[in-house]
């Protein structure tokens, strides 16, 4: 996307906060130039059938034809086009239909111009990459969620003598922390947090089939600190302390 000049559609009823994210000077430092603004759903559309662009921020709550009836028609008929949701309401309900049309961000009002533009700078960054991803799948197309979802994974595994945290991935994969929270709960079905547990652990029962490691080499070498809260943590994940589960193995 960022190889041209990237077109951009801003689509808010106030038109104040339209004009004011239309004359940000960002946009230009990003090789973006703001092709209009529309103030409900229904002018948006007939803009994209007479310029398709490439980015479209859109306020959620409008009249005639909201952000979120907008994003899904995009979603099915300019299917090439990223769409960014603003609202003054954190509705979760919202986030996970913006979620299922694959908005690339939510930002809350009143907006954060840092937020937006790390938001931004993730989809202009990312857009070569989700390509790079998908062609790694056996040619089997990924969504953009779903090679967020990949990346991160990849991040965790990596990294997992190291302190991991929900926000350095969301730093890594370029997105908030929240958003990110949502997308990977809902492509994988558990939080972030209980993801990099269940992989830490899966780590510890694998290094203790080496009788040569101590324990406390055990717990750094699956990121934790404190072999006590690692110990703790292995026992509330398989029913024993990691020496009865090197005992057990031993025996089998």
């Amino acid at each position: 996307m960022n190889a041209t000049k990237t077109k951009l559609l801003i689509v808010d009823d106030e038109w104040m906060i339209a004009d004011s994210l239309s004359t940000m000077e960002e946009w230009a430092e990003r090789n973006i130039t703001v092709a209009g603004t529309a103030d409900n759903g229904f002018s948006a559309i007939r803009f994209l059938q007479e310029q398709p662009v490439d980015l479209v921020i859109t306020d959620i709550r409008m009249p005639d034809m909201d952000g979120l009836q907008l994003l899904q028609h995009i979603y099915e008929e300019y299917s090439n086009t990223k769409v960014i949701i603003i609202s003054g309401y954190e509705d979760f309900a919202c986030a996970k239909k913006a979620l299922k049309y694959q908005a690339k961000g939510y930002v809350l009002k009143p907006i954060d111009t840092d937020e937006l533009l790390e938001i931004v700078d993730g989809i202009l960054r990312d857009a070569p990459d989700v390509v790079d991803l998908a062609e790694q799948e056996e040619e089997v197309p990924l969504t953009y969620h779903e090679s967020i979802v990949k990346n991160a994974k990849q991040f965790v595994r990596d990294r997992l003598d190291q302190p991991l945290s929900l926000s350095d991935a969301a730093e890594h994969v370029n997105l908030t922390p929240h958003y990110f929270g949502q997308i990977f709960k809902n492509e994988s079905g558990m939080s972030f947090t209980s993801y990099l547990t269940q992989t830490r652990m899966e780590k510890a029962c694998e290094l203790l089939k080496d009788p040569k490691l101590k324990i406390y080499e055990v717990c750094e070498k699956s990121g934790y600190i404190d072999a006590k809260y690692f110990s703790k943590v292995f026992q509330k994940t398989y029913g024993m302390t990691p020496n009865e589960f090197r005992t057990k193995r031993g025996a089998d």
